[in-house]
This record gives C-alpha cells, structure tokens and sequence, in this order.
C-alpha cells in the first residue's frame, strides 16, 4: 500500500461530503492511485460513539459507494468517548491520529480535518513526500461561510483574515522547500509511517490541550526525518462552523513558574530541554499496540493516568 488518507472527525455535521467529493477529484488527477488498491481511505469518528449506525449510514450516504473506506472509532480514551475517566468530553488528537497510525497499512500517512476543502494539488503534494519520504507540512488557511461545489472545489466564502496560515508569506506558492520542523500543524500534514513510529506517534501528553502537532514535527526532525513545506498542497477549512456546534473542551491550565505560565507553555519547555525523540508519555509504545491490533485483538483500554499532570486534579472532577 502506498498511501493511507486519514480524516478525523468528532462533529455532529463534519462537512464529510466536502472531502469525499475533493478526494475523488484528486484521486483522478493521479492514476497510478487507486482507493482500495495501493491507497487506503481511514475514517476516524467520534461520532461513532453517539450512535453507530446513523453514524455510519450518514457516511455511507455521502460516499454512495464511490470509494472503499474504513470507519473506525479513536482508540480508547481517557480524556472522550466510553471509556473516558472525566466528566466532559475533551480534545484529543494525538489519540485520534495515533489511532490511524496504528490501523494504516499505506507506507506514508495524509491527514485532512473535518470542515475542511481539499483544494487543488493537495493529493500530488502528499503523493510527493511519500514516493520521497519526508514529512510534508500542508497549508491551511480558515473562511467564513465557505461553499463547495459538487466536485469538492471551493465555490465562494467570506475571508477571516485572522484565520490565513502564517507561513503562507514566507513560502513560494507552489513548489516544496525545506522548513522548520515546528512548523507541522495539524490541518494537514503528511509522514512516512516508519518516521511516526520509530518516535511513538503523537504525544498523548498533549491531549486535552493541544499542541501535539509542533511537538510531533519536532520529535521527527531531531529523530533525522527531512521536514518540508508546500505552499501549494492545501486546504480551507470553515472558521464559522468551528464555533456553530458542540466542540471538546481544551483546558490549558495555568503554570506559573519558569516553564509557564501554561501547561502548554510547560510541554514545551520540557520537550526543547530533552533532546528526546520518543513521546514524554511513556505508558504504551505504538508500534507493539499496531502490531496487536493488525493481529485483530482489541485496542487496549487505559486507565491512567487517573490525574492531570500539570497538579495532580482528578480527571474525575474535569
């Protein structure tokens, strides 16, 4: 398998059809790939755990059999989903994305958030890093209103200035060029499956936080992974519909002190200090946990850590 497409997802209306029609828009401009052959389609959905078959006849519906996929929920999960130890469902893309890791069977992975557009280019550009094998930092810049068309192409929306990707000014528009390896950001980005896991994937430390994605571009450069940028493999995602439906909770708590004055801040610190290429969080190691679950056991279920590390408060109580 040459490539695994995973898409992550906990919202009740992910724009899903938004993907699935840019997906096969960029799947044509390619032929060598085919969805099912050599490329493999990971839905990754917390909304699965809402209520499994509306959920996956939602899905269904929009893909109308167009392509093959997999739909699977994130792994188990302290911090959201059924086995959660807190209260309220919080953010956790690391799991999610090391969920894909551990079921991906392409020898690169692409990843796409909900709300977002595919626009033109974004699948040879990812195609690109893995018949190279770096990692491929993707653009993504947030709209207001956004509109698509049928064939997943970006049809109008209401520019948010503030929401314009940062490092669009200091790359050509098209073309890839060697960057900063703290400049993967979650939008999109793209990694030979062997770099994520000879440094554990992504930092389950982050979760209820944010900040895996920097981390995890950091780790994969010191680790000698080559880390790239393409000003013309992007997407664009709904600013507005962030904000229109029930979001998990990101809970960066107050640190002061001379790593501070958050948790993330604290992360951060620790991470540049270590040199370290493996995750801070030490309780599994991705490869043995994929091994397991190609095998066809289950994935684990955790439970720890029982408290936040930043000052020791019960997840029960959050």
């Amino acid at each position: 398998m040459d490539l695994t497409i995973a898409y992550l997802t906990f919202r009740e209306e992910p724009k899903f059809d938004w993907f699935a029609s840019g997906l096969l828009r960029e799947i044509g401009t390619i032929p060598s790939l085919v969805i099912g052959q050599n490329t493999q389609v990971i839905i990754v959905d917390g909304g699965l755990w809402r209520g499994a078959d509306a959920r996956r006849a939602q899905i269904a519906g929009i893909v109308n059999g167009r392509f093959p996929y997999e739909h699977v929920e994130p792994k188990p999960c302290v911090w959201q989903g059924p086995h959660r130890l807190t209260q309220h469902e919080y953010f956790a893309a690391a799991n999610a994305r090391n969920t894909a890791f551990a079921l991906a069977r392409g020898k690169h992975v692409a990843f796409a958030d909900d709300l977002s557009v595919l626009m033109p280019g974004w699948l040879s550009g990812h195609y690109h890093a893995a018949e190279h094998g770096y990692v491929l930092c993707g653009m993504t810049t947030k709209h207001m209103n956004v509109s698509v068309d049928a064939h997943g192409m970006l049809a109008g929306f209401t520019p948010h200035p503030p929401g314009v990707d940062s490092r669009l000014r200091h790359v050509p528009p098209t073309g890839v060029v060697d960057c900063g390896a703290d400049w993967l950001y979650g939008g999109t980005f793209s990694v030979p499956l062997e770099a994520a896991l000879t440094v554990n994937g992504q930092d389950e430390m982050h979760d209820s936080i944010g900040g895996e994605d920097y981390d995890f571009g950091i780790r994969l450069g010191r680790a000698g992974f080559k880390v790239r940028i393409n000003g013309s493999c992007g997407t664009i995602e709904d600013e507005m519909l962030h904000h229109t439906q029930t979001s998990m909770i990101r809970l960066d708590k107050p640190m002061p002190g001379p790593d501070g004055p958050y948790s993330s801040n604290v992360l951060l610190n620790r991470l540049q200090r270590s040199g370290d290429i493996w995750t801070m969080d030490k309780r599994f190691v991705l490869r043995n946990v994929r091994e397991r679950v190609l095998s066809g056991e289950p994935f684990p279920i955790p439970t720890e850590p029982k408290t936040h590390w930043s000052d020791g408060q019960p997840l029960s109580e959050m």
